[in-house]
């Protein structure tokens, strides 16, 4: 029976092949998951219109969620609270721009009695945001 002898210098060579795979996997999975990171934590059916504008990157989102609960920062608060903490986001974000996501199925009062508070607490701009159809 006859042995080979392989030369007596190391293999030096990396086998990048499988780091490849495995970036690529993690690099897919990051892209599948942004849009659903970037949404938000709060589930509003937002209504639908044709004419659609895009966000604006420095702005303060009051949500409005079918139970007609009111969400500042992912925090609920009552109508009262509203306006003291919309003024302490004025301050932090330097803008009184505010978004308004109230769910299609929220009762029209509610979302009138929340303009108004945000009117009252010094919001500038109110904005209402809705999905393209």
């Amino acid at each position: 029976m006859r042995r080979y002898k392989l030369d007596d210098k190391e293999f030096s060579e990396i086998n990048i092949t499988p780091f490849t795979d495995v970036i690529l996997v993690v690099l897919i999975i990051f892209m599948i998951t942004s849009p659903f990171l970037m949404t938000g934590a709060l589930k509003v059916k937002l209504p639908q219109a044709s004419a659609t504008e895009t966000t604006l990157n420095n702005n303060i989102e009051v949500y409005l969620n079918d139970k007609n609960q009111i969400y500042l920062n992912d925090q609920q608060i009552d109508i009262s609270q509203l306006p003291a903490d919309l003024q302490a986001e004025f301050v932090k974000k330097n803008s009184r721009d505010v978004i308004v996501k109230a769910d299609k199925d929220a009762v029209y009062g509610s979302v009138v009695e929340l303009f108004d508070a945000l009117k009252n607490a010094g919001a500038e701009k109110l904005l209402v945001a809705t999905a393209k159809k």
